[in-house]
Parts: C-alpha cells; sequence; structure tokens
C-alpha cells in the first residue's frame, strides 16, 4: 500500500497546488478559470521544448516556465478577466473555454498527437528505503514545494500588505480603492500569482505522465474537485482537498482493477466535484459576485425576413441530394447537430443557463437506442423516443445545482458528469463496452414510406425532424415557457416574486433539452453507422458550448450556423487537420466574443435599418409585440401601444381583504444584527411606511416579508396564517407584490412582455403544463390584467420597447405594472422614487394612491423622500439600526424628537427639553410596535 500512499501523495500535491491558485483567482476576480488546466498544460509544453528538445538544464527551463510565462499569462488572463467581469455567465465561461480549446487543439497542431512524449525525471532520484518500498527524493521535493507553496500564500494572505488587499478585494473593491489602493493592480497580483501556481503544477507532473494535450489538461482540471473540497474559499482547505483525492485515487489503481470501479482513479475527482455540489450547504458555495443578466440584443431581424429566409434555406435543404453526392452523410449529420444545437440553446441562450455535457446526453441517447433497437428489437421509432426520455432523469438530476446554488456551479456540475460518465461508464457493456469497437447504430428501413436504408432516403427523415424541432424551437420561444425563460435569464428573482416557481422552470426546460440532445445523438449516429466512446469525449461539449454562444441570430439561426461550421466545413475541407484548426478558430473567436462590449457585436444601426426597411418595420425596430399570448400577440401589443393614459380600460373589482404581518422579527449575517425585534401590519386599502436611515434593516425586513430570507425568530403572517414555511413564488401567488430598489426587470424583453409576466408568472406557478401554455379565456384574463396594468402606470407608449433601454422613472413604472398585472392584494415597494425627479416622483405617487383607492390594494412602502412618504402614507413605521423606535401617522412621525434624532440627523432635543421628553414619553407608541395598532 505504501507506494500507492506515495504516488498519491505526490499527484495529490499537485491537484492541491494548482487548485490553490485557482482558488486564488477565483476569490480576486470573481472569474471561474475553466481554462487553468490549460495553463499546465503550457507549461508543461514548454517546459518540454526547453528541457527536452532544446536541452536546456532544468533549472532555468523551469524558472522561464513559472517565473516567466506565468506572470506573462497572469496579466493575459486579469485583462481578460476585467473585460469579462460585467458580462453574462455564459460569455464568462465561454472566454475562458475558449482558451482551454486554443491550448488543447493548438497544442496537437505544434506537436502532433501520435508519438507519445515524455519529460524525464529531473528532480534528484536518491532515495532510501522504507520497509520494501523506495521512496525517491523527487517525491518528497513535489510534496514539500506544495507544502511550502500553500502555506507561504496563507501567511502572504494574512500578513502581507498586498495580500490583505487581496482579501479585501473580494469584498469591496471600490472601498478598497478609497484607502489608495488600486484594486485593478491587487487582482492583476492574484492571477500572476494564481496563474503561477497553475504553471508550478505544469512543470511538476510533466516528469509522471506522457505528455498528452487533452489528457494533461483533464488531469491538473482535478483541481476542480480540490477546490470544491475547500469550499471555493479555503487555500488550505483545497491543498488538503488536492492531496485526499490523490491518495484515495491511487489506492483506488490497487484495489479497483475492473468492473465499474475501474474508472474510479481517473474519474474520482470529479465526482467529488458532483457529490459536493450536489450536498453542500448553501451558505457554503455563494458566488462572490452579483450574478449579472445576459447581454441580449434588442433588435432582432424583422419576422418578415426570417420567415422568408427560412423558406429558402428549406428548400435549399431539399435539394441537397441532388449536388451533395458525397457529402450527404455530412449534411444528414450537419441536420442531426442543428437539433443538438437547438437543445443547448434552449439552456444557454434562451434561459442563461450553462451546460458543458451534451455531448453525455448525445452518448445516453445513442447507447439506449443501440440496446433497445440492436439487442432487443424494438421499433426504430420506439427506440429513438425512449433514448431521449432515458435522458430527461439525468437532466432534472444536473439540474439541482442550478436550484440550490447558482449558474456557475450548474457549469461545473455538468463539466464534472461528463468526464465522470467517460471514465467510469463509457467502457462498460450497457455503453460502448471495454474493447472500444463501440456500437452499432443503423437507420430505419421502412418500405412504406421509401426508407430503404439509403442515405438519401434518411437524409429526408433528419430534415423533417429538424424542421419539426427548429418550428417547435420557434414557437416555444414565442410562448409562455419562452418568456419565462427569456425571464429567467435577466432576473430569477424577479420571476420568482412574480410567482413563477423558478426551480420547475429550470427543471423543465433542463429535461426539454435533454430529450433533444439525446435524440439528436441517435441521428448523428445513424448517419454513421458505427460509433465508440471516442465520438463522445467530454472536450466535444466545450466545443458544442462555443458554438453556441458565438454564434449569430436566434432560433433557429444560430444553430444552423454551428452546425455548418461542425460538420459540412470538416467534409468539405479534407484535411487531417481541419477539426483542430476549427478548434482553435471557435477558441479565439470565444475569446473575442468575450472581450467585446456588448454593444460592440450588435449589428451596425445603417444594416438595422436597412433590414427594418426590406423587412416592412416601422418606428425604432425594437421587438414589438414580439411573443405576447401567442397568435394575437402582435395585435394586442399593437393595441396596447395605442392606448390613452390612465384610465383602466375596464373597471376592476376591488381586491380581497387581506392583512400581513410580521412579529419580534431577527435577521443576522454572521455576527451582524440587521434587523431585531422588528413588528409592523399593513393592510389592504392603506398605504402603510417604513422608513430609517441607510442601514437600517428596511429591505431586510422586505426580503423576510416576501420569503427571500428565513429570520432566525420571528413569524411572517399572511391573513393571520404563517407563510414563514412558503417561498417568494408562493406568497406572490397568495397576493404579495414585490418591487426591488435595485429593479430586478426583465431588461431583454419588451415593456409588454414584462407586464404580462406579473400575470403569467402567477398563473404559471409551480404546475410544469401550465408553464407551456394556457387555455384561451386565461390568455385573455391575463391580456386583460397586462392592459389595465399598462394603463393605470401610463404605459402605452412604451409597449413596443425593450424594458433595459428605458429611463429609470419608466423602469419605475414597469416594475409597478409587472406588479399590478399580478393582481396582488399587498404591494411590497422598495424605495421605489430612488433616481426619480421631483416631479416624477409627485407623478408617481399619485398613481399608488390611485392603485390603493381604485383597486384596494394595500402598500407597504420603503421610501427615504418624506415628502412622498407624508403625502400618501396612513401609516408610518420607523427603524434605527435594524430596531424598530416608532410608529405613528406621518404627522406624528415627523414631530417626534425621536425620529429627528434617529433618521433627520438633528442634535436631541430632549436632552435640552424636559417637557417634550415627558410628553413623547407618556405616548405609547411601545405597546402600538407590539400590536401593530395606530
Amino acid at each position: 500500500m505504501l507506494p500507492f500512499l506515495i504516488a498519491g501523495l505526490t499527484t495529490g500535491s499537485v491537484y492541491g497546488l494548482a487548485g490553490v491558485g485557482l482558488v486564488l483567482t477565483y476569490k480576486t476576480s470573481g472569474i471561474f478559470n475553466f481554462a487553468h488546466g490549460a495553463v499546465a498544460t503550457v507549461s508543461a509544453y514548454l517546459f518540454y521544448s526547453l528541457h527536452v528538445q532544446a536541452g536546456l538544464p532544468w533549472i532555468p527551463a523551469a524558472a522561464i516556465c513559472i517565473l516567466g510565462a506565468g506572470p506573462v499569462l497572469g496579466v493575459a488572463f486579469e485583462q481578460g478577466a476585467r473585460r469579462m467581469a460585467a458580462t453574462a455567465l455564459s460569455t464568462r465561461v465561454a472566454g475562458t473555454v475558449g482558451v482551454l480549446l486554443v491550448v488543447q487543439a493548438g497544442a496537437v497542431l505544434i506537436y502532433g498527437d501520435t508519438r507519445p512524449r515524455k519529460v524525464p525525471v529531473f528532480l534528484p532520484d536518491a532515495g532510501f528505503h522504507v520497509g520494501s518500498t523506495t521512496v525517491t527524493a523527487d517525491r518528497i521535493i513535489v510534496f514539500a514545494v506544495g507544502i511550502l507553496a500553500t502555506a507561504a500564500l496563507y501567511a502572504y494572505f494574512s500578513l502581507a500588505r498586498t495580500g490583505v488587499a487581496m482579501r479585501a478585494v473580494v469584498d469591496d473593491p471600490a472601498l478598497l480603492d478609497t484607502t489608495g489602493t488600486n484594486p485593478v493592480a491587487v487582482r492583476r497580483w492574484a492571477w500572476m500569482i494564481g496563474i503561477g501556481f497553475a504553471a508550478t503544477s505544469g512543470v511538476l507532473i510533466a516528469q509522471y505522465v506522457n505528455l498528452d494535450a487533452t489528457a494533461l489538461t483533464f488531469l491538473v482540471v482535478a483541481a476542480f474537485g480540490a477546490a470544491a473540497l475547500g469550499w471555493f474559499t479555503s487555500l488550505p482547505a483545497t491543498y488538503a482537498g488536492g492531496l485526499a483525492i490523490g491518495i484515495v485515487a491511487s489506492l483506488a489503481t490497487k484495489y479497483f482493477d475492473s468492473g465499474l470501479l475501474a474508472g474510479l482513479s481517473n474519474a474520482l475527482p470529479f465526482l467529488v466535484l458532483f457529490a459536493v455540489l450536489l450536498t453542500a450547504p448553501r451558505r457554503r458555495l455563494t458566488e462572490r459576485l452579483r450574478a449579472v443578466p445576459r447581454s441580449g440584443v434588442a433588435w432582432t431581424t424583422p419576422w418578415r425576413l426570417q420567415s422568408a429566409g427560412g423558406v429558402a434555406v428549406l428548400a435549399l435543404l431539399c435539394f441537397v441530394p441532388s449536388f451533395a453526392g458525397i457529402h450527404l452523410v455530412a449534411f444528414s449529420e450537419f441536420l442531426a447537430y442543428a437539433i443538438l444545437f437547438l437543445s443547448l440553446g434552449l439552456l444557454v441562450r434562451t434561459s442563461g443557463q450553462v451546460s458543458l455535457c451534451h455531448v453525455t446526453f448525445m452518448a445516453i441517447g445513442v447507447c439506449t437506442f443501440s440496446q433497445l433497437h440492436v439487442e432487443k428489437g424494438w421499433p426504430w421509432a420506439a427506440a429513438l423516443v425512449v433514448a431521449g426520455l432515458v435522458a430527461v432523469p439525468i437532466g432534472a438530476l444536473l439540474a439541482i445545482p442550478a436550484i440550490r446554488l447558482s449558474g456557475l456551479y450548474l457549469a461545473l456540475s455538468t463539466f464534472g458528469f461528463g468526464i465522470l460518465v467517460q471514465y467510469m461508464f463509457y467502457s462498460q457493456g450497457y455503453m460502448f463496452g471495454s474493447l472500444g469497437i463501440g456500437v452499432t447504430v443503423p437507420t430505419p428501413r421502412w418500405s412504406a414510406v421509401g426508407l430503404d436504408g439509403s442515405d438519401r432516403g434518411y437524409y429526408y427523415l433528419v430534415l423533417i425532424l429538424a424542421a419539426a424541432a427548429a418550428l417547435a424551437m420557434v414557437a416555444l420561444n414565442r410562448s409562455r415557457l419562452g418568456r419565462l425563460l427569456r425571464a429567467l435569464a435577466d432576473s430569477p428573482i424577479g420571476l420568482a416574486t412574480s410567482g413563477t416557481a423558478v426551480n420547475t422552470t429550470r427543471v423543465l426546460v433542463f429535461c426539454l433539452s435533454a430529450f433533444l440532445a439525446a435524440v439528436a445523438g441517435v441521428l448523428d449516429a445513424a448517419a454513421v453507422g458505427q460509433v465508440n466512446g471516442d465520438s463522445y469525449l467530454p472536450i466535444t461539449s466545450l466545443v458544442y458550448f462555443v458554438l453556441v454562444v458565438i454564434s449569430v441570430g436566434g432560433a433557429p439561426w444560430y444553430a444552423i450556423a454551428g452546425a455548418a461550421g461542425l460538420t459540412l466545413v470538416p467534409s468539405y475541407v479534407d484535411n487531417a487537420d481541419t477539426s483542430n484548426w476549427l478548434q482553435v478558430a471557435f477558441g479565439v473567436f470565444a475569446i473575442l466574443y468575450a472581450v467585446t462590449a456588448a454593444r460592440a457585436r450588435e449589428p451596425h444601426p445603417a444594416v438595422r435599418r436597412a433590414l427594418d426597411r426590406l423587412g416592412g418595420r416601422g418606428g425604432r425596430g425594437v421587438l414589438g409585440g414580439r411573443g405576447v399570448l401567442g397568435v394575437l400577440g402582435g395585435a394586442r401589443a399593437r393595441d396596447a401601444a395605442a392606448a390613452s393614459r390612465p384610465e383602466p380600460s375596464r373597471p376592476i373589482a376591488p381586491v380581497p381583504p387581506a392583512e400581513l404581518e410580521i412579529r419580534d422579527v431577527r435577521v443576522a449575517f454572521g455576527g451582524l444584527v440587521a434587523v431585531d425585534g422588528v413588528t409592523l401590519r399593513a393592510a389592504t386599502g392603506r398605504v402603510t411606511g417604513l422608513i430609517g436611515p441607510n442601514g437600517a434593516g428596511k429591505t431586510t425586513t422586505f426580503n423576510v416579508c416576501s420569503g427571500l430570507l428565513r429570520p432566525q425568530r420571528g413569524q411572517v403572517l399572511l391573513d393571520g396564517r404563517s407563510v414563514i414555511r412558503r417561498s417568494a413564488s408562493t406568497r406572490a401567488r397568495l397576493g404579495l407584490g414585490r418591487t426591488f430598489q435595485q429593479m430586478e426587470l426583465f431588461d431583454n424583453l419588451t415593456v409588454w412582455d414584462n407586464v404580462v409576466l406579473g400575470a403569467e408568472g402567477r398563473r404559471a406557478g409551480p404546475n410544469a403544463l401550465r408553464h407551456l401554455a394556457s387555455a384561451p379565456q386565461t390568455a385573455r384574463d391575463i391580456h386583460a390584467a397586462a392592459d389595465s396594468a399598462v394603463r393605470t402606470c401610463g404605459l402605452g407608449d412604451l409597449t413596443g420597447q425593450v424594458a433595459g433601454s428605458l429611463s429609470t422613472g419608466q423602469r419605475r413604472l414597469v416594475e409597478l405594472a409587472r406588479c399590478l398585472a399580478g393582481q396582488p392584494r399587498l404591494l411590497l415597494l422598495d424605495e421605489p422614487s430612488s433616481g426619480l425627479d421631483r416631479a416624477e416622483t409627485r407623478h408617481f405617487g399619485q398613481i399608488l394612491r390611485r392603485v390603493v383607492d381604485e383597486h384596494g390594494v394595500g402598500i407597504l412602502l420603503v421610501e427615504h423622500d418624506m415628502s412622498l412618504v407624508t403625502a400618501i402614507c396612513d401609516h408610518v413605521y420607523v427603524l434605527d439600526f435594524g430596531r424598530p423606535v416608532f410608529d405613528g401617522t406621518p404627522a406624528e412621525v415627523m414631530a417626534s424628537p425621536v425620529v429627528r434624532v434617529a433618521y433627520l440627523g438633528e442634535t436631541d432635543p430632549l436632552a435640552s427639553d424636559p417637557l417634550a421628553s415627558a410628553a413623547d414619553a407618556a405616548r405609547p407608541h411601545s405597546a402600538s410596535l407590539t400590536t401593530g395598532g395606530e
């Protein structure tokens, strides 16, 4: 056992060292570097070139790799990370994955992939014996380097000024800047050190493995598992996690040499990563930076041009067999991959989630189909459908990290899952088998419809299925589910507080995507006839993801473009290195896409205007009424745009009475008590204010009321019943509407679609079927509610505009209209006048008062503008440092010396005015706080 322990300590030390560098860069920048293993690969190959090929002694060669190339690459990564920091998650992931693809394919192009390359052990190899086991010095040195480097970095974090600044930049870079320390320079140092650690791991591991670009990249990516054991934050725990993974993996090679567990050694880091992400407490794994909505383009090609283009492309594809010749099989693959990219785009482009294992869904579909059709004799069509359905529960399982944690951890879990399946399951008999022969996937033979096994007949079958999938995706994007998914990409919190169970939405889209990917895998494999595990390597999933991100157009255009680049170009450019050059090109485009500002990626205004004219679109060429309640959407959006301002389109019955009450609520974040002992009531038909200085706990109180926070103590009651265990979406369906100080609008949707989602979200709820569509009468009710909300808020002129393009005042009204469309009984408005001028604030207050007087809605208002508070509030509660200090009518609040001291910043008048002190002490405001009465 001892030899395996020593080997495990050596590789584990390399894992831990690389993991420490990864955690450092993630902690300080918020960018998770999927190319961390690629950096180690660059370092290993550079060391090979210098030491083995050029004959340079190992010490200067290692110094060049670690102290030269490492810092240079660190600066380059910092520059890219800074440009990607304000982009969507999918863009950030694509940028670092692009680097990985360039390195992997570039190494093959430069060094070739046929002859194994080996770096001889360059460290001193003298040893000593422990029993019958020889312990060599090189392994002790590798272990010592890992421990000493981690300890030195930990001490640097604790003692050095720059190290302390690295810790500070994680929490508040703006505050660090005010102390005279440049956060950009701090992050640059962090990247240089972190990349230096990755370069060191590459040099150290090179002497123990054959240099293979893909294998070496994924070997060092085992650092992901070490980082997971350190909760992606702790440097010592990450290094210890790397050691543990290395030891257990090494022992696995001793005890498991056959069966399912034979692949455990290679799969262990990814099994650990997946297990941690599925089971870790939420508080342990939180992204350091606030998620950024996807950067969508407001302008789209006019529907008339898209329809004409679709007909033209379909007509061309119908004639492909007449000219394709030997490339006909490639065209069948092209159509299959178009379906695959549509399925992946449903996740990445529509819902803003990241999947890095779609090739694994293809493999699962192919193997299931082969087992059912070839081995069991099932009909071809039935086997195809069941192969897709088998992937559905796996997709649901992979959605759990997105439900529990966040999009980044979904990306990590899918990436780890793909590698785990390759190492542990591909060689099993129910997949591709241990001999590597693979599986047979025949085409259907349906003589009644002309399918006799020929490539021509099969091509037309795949064309029909691809066209059906494209139409289904276009219809889905214009359906209720499409709006829910686009809203999920922009603001999951906004969608949840509109009443939609976003976990249902996430699981549903992942299941649909997995089904289509598995079907696409079968269609592609049947075009070829025989496939094996090498056809479904995990790195291919990274290529698919990058292609979906960088391809132009909406559905189905991005799928067509990506599939053509992946299949047709290699078919017509017959060169052994074509695939590698294409991978380099895809990676370079992904990097450029990630570091380019979103506006610079938009079509030129002159091009947009020309296409708008060709497509018969007038005005500004925005999204218009796209996707509004199916076929009637365009006309209804135009009707809404022509609506006059303030009066509702039809009388709305007053809402049923409701009362929200919170009792003795306490919320603490670590050692900081944000809210302590807060009690208040808000009822329909009145405006209740909640005021206090910055940091008084007002927004925290709102988050408790709406279900975004669970208090450590206290109760939340709605109509006398506790809702403390109810989710935010459930509370929204019970009648609680919510706006936010930092607005949670769906910025890439039109104003109309934003408002419609206020009504649709509540009706979709947790029911998956209701996420897909609604009955005609429900659609009419939704339209009526949205139209009334639009008119009440005076947004009739803006319904066709994209919400992200509006002014602050207009966006505040859109958020209010979205709440009103959901027909809430109580509205929680968090600083709704923030960013408005006096006239806008006055107009906004009039709207709020009309909502209460005409609809009977109750409002709980957090507000700093005291003129608005005194103008519309019936009762006001005052907080200071998280504690209640006063409540009463606006006049009483304004007259209270306690409030003037706590809120208005006056000197305590009670100290010099005993009469005022006595009068105020006589007022029973404490009892009022306890009971919630006036």
